[in-house]
């Protein structure tokens, strides 16, 4: 994973391109309707523009949380809560509407009254916090940087309706200023919120600005482009075009009707849909342990081999050892050691750790000193610590954590643990129960998701199977 998508990873999911979309232009048509009532110093609903701007604003904030709410449903990041109680998820939804449509109002009024009255702007500042509801986060510089980036789409409509009704003139560079402003205090405000919530130690503060100058000098090359845009749009009179239509009109007159419809339907259907299977990356690829030995053969390493012989010597179906998935227990050991090789691990002692991890654990007759007899002392350890003590009850917060914090001060351990999360996590499949597979899914998000990050922390030279282990971890 390079440095820059640890700052502003971009998905190409599209309902999740949508949802974003749908939030700008829903505060964006908000932002052009306050711009409107306070240009004409009047609440006047025979504009047919405001009109226009109020019923788009709700239509897209209503689009907005359908569209978040299906991301959320379908994606393999979201499923918790929305799969658990997806009626209460809806009425959670319906309920930021309802303060949206509250805060609009009231943002509506006090456009109307901040002519005569000073409060008629603190109105304005309150109601836009309520509407910011509608937005789900719970970092305050998240918000302000959304909401910098939806105001500049705001300024964007009203800057067209300007245009529109007063031809060009130089406040139109009032306009690219406030659009400005508001893209570096979304870069300002993304940039803090990220130091927050990602793992940037391995950047230097230099590499940071140097990556947000870029977005920001991207965004506001874009947001020029549109400015050009509404020259255009202005010189050639297309706004008289299109509000001479009455069609169109028509068209938003039933609009809201339409999206209330589609809005009970989806949600009606979503709450008894089944739920589907959670596919992971299959990393269950070694079926032929043959195969899989002449690939080990390269590391032309004694104690790897002694360590292969070992595990398929006596973690096989004839002596008991045979995993719900039917097949001999000893290919999760392969499989383990195939993915840290995969992602490029060469340590030798790493390998044989991941081949012998579960044998202390699972066979009464192995002890750390045989390990240690058939391979070396580092590898004895490493597999010792990974090594559940079957007096210890690991269900319980404190023994789970200093269990992972112990594997944590061991390199070899640390990425055998995840390696072994991984392929555990990746064949879960119908011979488990919805519960059983539950609550591996719990347990991997509460505990190995933070032991990852720790382990980033710790392991700067493994950043990038680390990285690759926590996006694993994140999807399922």
């Amino acid at each position: 994973m390079d440095k820059s998508s640890n700052i502003k990873q971009k998905s190409n999911k599209l309902m999740l391109m949508i949802y974003r979309l749908f939030l700008k232009l829903a505060f964006g048509f908000l932002i052009l309707s306050a711009y409107i009532v306070l240009c004409d110093k009047q609440l006047n609903f025979n504009n047919g523009v405001l009109i226009f701007a109020i019923t788009s604003s709700f239509i897209f904030a209503v689009s907005y949380l359908i569209a978040y709410y299906l991301y959320k449903l379908y994606n393999k990041n979201k499923l918790e809560v929305i799969k658990k109680d997806p009626l209460k998820t809806q009425i959670v939804l319906l309920f930021r509407f309802i303060i949206f449509g509250i805060g609009a109002t009231l943002l509506i009024y006090g456009a109307h009254i901040a002519n005569n009255s000073f409060w008629g702007y603190v109105l304005i500042a309150i109601s836009l916090c309520m509407c910011e509801f509608l937005f789900n986060n719970k970092r305050i510089t998240s918000h302000l940087s959304t909401f910098c980036e939806n105001a500049s789409v705001g300024v964007l409509f009203s800057a067209i309706y300007y245009s529109a009704t007063n031809g060009l003139n130089w406040y139109l560079l009032v306009f690219v200023g406030i659009t400005l402003v508001l893209i570096f205090l979304q870069e300002l405000f993304y940039h803090f919120t990220n130091i927050k919530k990602h793992n940037l130690e391995e950047l230097t503060q230099k590499e940071l600005i140097k990556i947000r100058i870029q977005y920001f000098v991207r965004n506001c090359l874009l947001y020029i482009a549109l400015y050009g845009g509404i020259v255009m749009f202005t010189l050639f009179n297309l706004y008289s075009i299109i509000t001479s239509s009455g069609i169109a009109i028509l068209l938003f007159q039933l609009l809201p009707l339409i999206i209330s419809v589609v809005t009970v339907v989806i949600l009606f259907y979503t709450t008894f849909h089944k739920e589907s299977n959670i596919i992971v990356e299959d990393y269950n690829v070694i079926t032929n342990e043959k195969e899989f030995y002449n690939k080990l053969k390269e590391f032309n390493s004694i104690n790897i081999e002694k360590a292969y012989d070992y595990v398929i010597s006596n973690m096989n179906s004839k002596k008991g050892f045979t995993r719900k998935t039917g097949e001999d227990y000893y290919f999760h050991c392969l499989n383990t050691a195939n993915i840290l090789i995969m992602n490029g691990e060469i340590n030798e002692d790493c390998i044989a750790t991941a081949l012998l991890h579960d044998c202390i654990e699972d066979m009464d007759d192995c002890s750390m000193k045989d390990i240690a007899n058939l391979t070396n002392q580092n590898v004895a350890k490493s597999v010792s610590l990974l090594t559940k003590d079957k007096n210890i009850n690991y269900k319980d917060d404190k023994n789970m954590k200093n269990y992972l914090d112990n594997i944590l001060n061991d390199r070899n351990a640390t990425l055998v643990k995840i390696a072994d999360r991984m392929h555990n996590i990746s064949t879960l499949n119908s011979n488990f129960s919805e519960s059983a597979k539950s609550a591996k899914r719990e347990e991997t998000k509460k505990y190995f998701i933070p032991f990852t990050i720790s382990a980033l922390k710790v392991y700067y030279s493994d950043s990038k199977f680390l990285n690759k282990a926590l996006e694993f971890f994140e999807k399922i």
